[in-house]
């Protein structure tokens, strides 16, 4: 064989093996998640400590019938799991240490990519720092003006006060304030950061929100809500609404004039900044699905934490709201939205023999969260596979409602299911055709 008959035998083969290679490595990935498993880097600091230990779960998942890993780009407390320019990187958790040179973002893109897997980065948006480990978090310190300021009874000494939410003994997070502009800009950069540098296949926003009732009560929120009501004179914060205690020391809740607008606006400062990352991603990565968790007993989610997550054609009727809130549903922006299913009661029937409202149930709150966003956005229902009280058999057929219910079936979290032994259950019920509703004759 000539040297160039020889040269081009060569090329030929390794050409070859190259696209063997791609085609091995660049599996076609769904068009949307179906199937997802939420991954933790605190919880489940043994599955993101090594390549080989996030090849061995991407194994299990996608055997399970899992199509997409969700996982906290951002946790709680900040930090990051990838070398970022902007947040602090995540190197230890009470005790456990992480491998500085080791970029665990990257690793998970590619060894699910492999397996024809989705990867979607979680945020925890609106925290920085937890309350359990003082001095974590750049709102400890580095940004202690960016604490949300809450009006509550400390529970440390049951007295009344106004103040950043870390001097206050209840709550672990260490929420910032969502209305900040200093803070909106922090959080999109992150996003922006994991966007323009890695393949992520969605962005999914997580504690999108408020603390409570109790936040954001500080100067820059006055201000900011005076305008929104349009009112110079406004007692804040008395006219949103007053706290006194009883006779037995218990909280009292007495409503001012505002309280149903506080509920608006706090709401429409969350769309807002929604509107703003969407544009984002969809500036920086077209492709890249928008996403959102949230709690979904919606009833008393909007004035409680703030965010109204339904469609904004949706009225809301509730006593807490005001007639123009449906002006502050955000279903519009998401492409997917999951709901927290965690519930004892399985069924509406469930629920309400145990003389709790219908959709307290996995099945209710489903059924609520499609009425209520009224085709704007998909659906998912995320399940708790953490809760030890429900059995293995009650966790089975949750799932099992959720199939059937909702557009996915979201499981949390991967710790959870390694814990509790729970990877052949989830493959079977993940597996199992949704049975055909019997017609009534």
């Amino acid at each position: 064989m000539n040297y160039l008959l020889r040269f081009k035998v060569v090329v030929f083969f390794v050409f070859a093996f190259c696209l063997t290679g791609v085609s091995v490595y660049a599996q076609k990935l769904p068009d949307a998640p179906r199937n997802t498993i939420w991954v933790s880097s605190t919880a489940s600091h043994d599955v993101i400590e090594s390549r080989e230990s996030i090849a061995a779960f991407a194994d299990k998942a996608k055997a399970a019938g899992i199509d997409t890993v969700i996982l906290y780009a951002k946790e709680l407390n900040g930090h990051v799991v990838y070398p970022s320019k902007i947040a602090p990187r995540l190197l230890e958790h009470r005790g456990k240490k992480y491998n500085p040179d080791f970029d665990v973002l990257a690793a998970f893109i590619e060894e699910c990519h492999k397996r024809g897997m989705r990867l979607h980065a979680a945020f925890d948006i609106f925290t920085e720092g937890n309350k359990l480990i003082p001095g974590v978090g750049i709102a400890f310190d580095k940004r202690k003006e960016w604490q949300s300021i809450a009006y509550d009874v400390d529970e440390k000494d049951r007295k009344i006060k106004i103040a950043p939410i870390g001097e206050f003994k209840q709550g672990i997070p260490l929420w910032v304030n969502a209305g900040l502009p200093e803070v909106q800009n922090y959080e999109i950069s992150v996003i922006r950061e994991v966007l323009e540098n890695y393949a992520v296949d969605g962005v999914v926003m997580d504690r999108g929100r408020w603390n409570g009732l109790n936040t954001d009560f500080s100067d820059n929120s006055r201000e900011l809500f005076k305008k929104y009501v349009k009112d110079e004179k406004l007692n804040f914060p008395e006219d949103i609404y007053e706290i006194r205690l009883d006779a037995s020391g218990k909280k009292q809740i007495v409503e001012g004039k505002y309280f149903s607008k506080w509920h608006e606006w706090r709401a429409s400062v969350i769309k807002s900044f929604f509107a703003r990352v969407r544009q984002t991603v969809k500036k920086t990565k077209p492709k890249v699905s928008f996403e959102s968790y949230v709690g979904s007993w919606y009833p008393v989610y909007g004035n409680d934490v703030g965010v109204n997550w339904a469609s904004e054609k949706h009225k809301v009727s509730y006593d807490w709201a005001s007639k123009d809130h449906h002006r502050t549903g955000y279903a519009e922006l998401l492409d997917v939205l999951y709901i927290g299913l965690y519930y004892s009661s399985n069924t509406e029937a469930e629920a309400v023999k145990a003389g709790a409202n219908s959709w307290r149930s996995v099945e209710g709150a489903a059924r609520l969260a499609k009425q209520i966003t009224g085709g704007a956005t998909v659906v998912h229902g995320v399940i708790n596979y953490g809760d030890d009280k429900l059995s293995a058999e009650k966790l089975a057929a949750g799932t099992e409602i959720i199939k059937k219910e909702t557009s996915g079936v979201g499981i949390f979290e991967a710790s959870h299911v390694k814990r509790r032994n729970m990877w052949e259950p989830l493959e079977r019920v993940l597996k199992t055709p949704v049975a055909p509703v019997k017609k009534k004759r």
